[in-house]
């Protein structure tokens, strides 16, 4: 019981993150390169500024979000989907907290390119990181939600690119009640918080679901 309960408390998100290879530095070049490359291009291209900072709110919105998945799904590929999952959950029953940390590790790069498009740009987005937070959280919380579901990675990866392609290209008016992708900038408070705090309960509840349904694999 005693080496059980070690094995459940060693981390081990180092091993599972290295496994990734270089695909483990992707998120990084959108977030530090891709990003602030496009912002650059469109001061070049002589936008004015408004149309500058609101196209790259949008840029931020786009890629942010969905790489929050890119390590936790990909990291955790044999937990999930792998021929010896079995036997890697009989040391490590329970890999939801992990995959929250490797979130939080995710997420603490937002704030960083705030900082940066602040410096370099004089972009200031920090009224909106509660946005960018619940934007990013619920793609997590699905995209793993789903993956333990179906025991699967590829497909929540091509569900959740299909939802930002369509989200962030399609004008109906019905999109406005499952679009979390704001096309345009929040003015007020009412605007950020609603209805980011409920996506962020629903990601929450979701999460510990699967949790739940993880348990009982």
């Amino acid at each position: 019981m005693r080496i059980k309960k070690y094995l459940n408390g060693l981390s081990i998100i180092p091993y599972n993150l290295k496994s990734i290879g270089k695909a483990f530095f992707v998120p990084y070049a959108f977030i530090y390169l891709i990003i602030p490359l496009l912002a650059f291009c469109d001061i070049l291209q002589g936008f004015d500024t408004n149309f500058c900072y609101e196209n790259t709110y949008l840029k931020i919105q786009f890629f942010c979000p969905f790489f929050a998945i890119w390590w936790a799904v990909f990291g955790f590929r044999e937990h999930i989907e792998g021929k010896c999952r079995e036997i890697l959950l009989v040391y490590k029953k329970n890999i939801l907290l992990e995959l929250l940390a490797v979130y939080g590790l995710y997420f603490i790069n937002i704030p960083v390119l705030l900082i940066l498009c602040n410096i370099l740009f004089q972009y200031n987005y920090f009224n909106f990181l509660f946005i960018f937070f619940v934007q990013s959280f619920a793609f997590f919380s699905v995209a793993v939600s789903f993956s333990i579901l179906i025991k699967n990675i590829a497909l929540p990866f091509i569900v959740c690119i299909l939802y930002e392609i369509f989200c962030m290209t399609a004008n109906a008016e019905f999109m406005v009640y499952i679009n979390m992708l704001s096309v345009n900038i929040p003015q007020d408070t009412e605007g950020i918080l609603y209805p980011y705090i409920f996506i962020f309960a629903g990601s929450v509840i979701l999460f510990v679901l699967s949790n739940l349904r993880f348990k009982r694999l």
